[in-house]
């Protein structure tokens, strides 16, 4: 069963508290180029927001989403921490972009922030206690359903989860045109169809789905799997991470986003993207 609310279970607060702190001048689109390269594992290691470049600031942020994630404060309180933060620095974004997403001072970017992170630490807590034998034997598969409203929700969800499908390995999924959008637990689907390359939530920005689970019998009506048919747990690396002392977690994290080839970590410890070649 899922909550509306952050609750403070244990895979989630040790998931949100693993992350290394890495500033950096990437963008958005930067940092779903490192996606798309297969590079997903690097930033599910790390908190970091695009164009922050003060680790100060990542801080706060960090501190906001851990007690958010174990239920020691609320959004309106963290949000104030990390805008007096901002403030306090002098920033202030050009007037164009006062109020919107990129304005780092704003209500929307901050809500965003804080919330991703309380989200993507619940996802990993969620699919990591899915991976228990005894789940997966009995819900093998999950539905990627709306669990929030929106006033003008995506429309592409269909024909993203197809392409995913196509992308990796059309059994043991749905086509969407089946009107259910089910896949096993541990297909690649799930890493493939998020914006971010995990199989878990958020699978896009403010998206408003997520997943439930699918029963055996119905799994098995759908034709995803046989009546015996064993789906063995799974674990992500990110755990490797998580068991490494921070100084270790820093030093692996910066070594293999420099092996990307995307960019390098300047004198100041901020990682910049190489501007590509003609």
């Amino acid at each position: 069963m899922k909550y509306a609310k952050p609750l403070p279970f244990k895979e989630a607060a040790t998931a949100a508290q693993a992350r290394t702190l890495l500033p950096t001048a990437m963008r958005t689109a930067e940092f779903e180029q490192l996606v798309a390269d297969g590079h997903a594992a690097v930033l599910e290691r790390a908190r970091f927001s695009a164009g922050v470049r003060k680790v100060e600031h990542l801080q706060v942020l960090d501190d906001g989403i851990n007690d958010l994630v174990a239920g020691q404060t609320d959004l309106a309180t963290a949000r104030l921490a990390v805008k007096r933060f901002v403030r306090g620095t002098g920033y202030l974004a050009p007037a164009e972009e006062r109020g919107t997403l990129t304005d780092l001072a704003s209500d929307a970017r901050t809500n965003l922030q804080l919330t991703m992170g309380v989200q993507q630490a619940q996802g990993y807590g969620w699919w990591k206690q899915g991976q228990q034998e005894d789940v997966l034997d009995a819900f093998p598969a999950d539905a990627f359903v709306r669990v929030e409203s929106r006033v003008k929700p995506r429309e592409d969800w269909p024909e993203r989860w197809n392409a995913a499908r196509a992308a990796t390995v059309t059994d043991g999924a749905t086509d969407s045109s089946s009107g259910r959008m089910v896949a096993l637990k541990n297909h690649p689907i799930w890493a493939k169809l998020s914006r971010f390359g995990t199989p878990y939530e958020p699978f896009d920005f403010g998206s408003g789905r997520g997943v439930e689970d699918v029963s055996r019998k119905d799994a098995m009506d759908l034709g995803l799997i046989g009546r015996d048919t064993q789906i063995f747990p799974q674990d992500r690396p990110f755990n490797e991470g998580l068991q490494a002392a921070p100084a270790v977690r820093s030093e692996r994290l910066r070594a293999l986003l420099e092996s990307t080839g995307l960019g390098k970590f300047n004198a100041d410890g901020v990682f910049v993207a190489t501007t590509p070649q003609a």
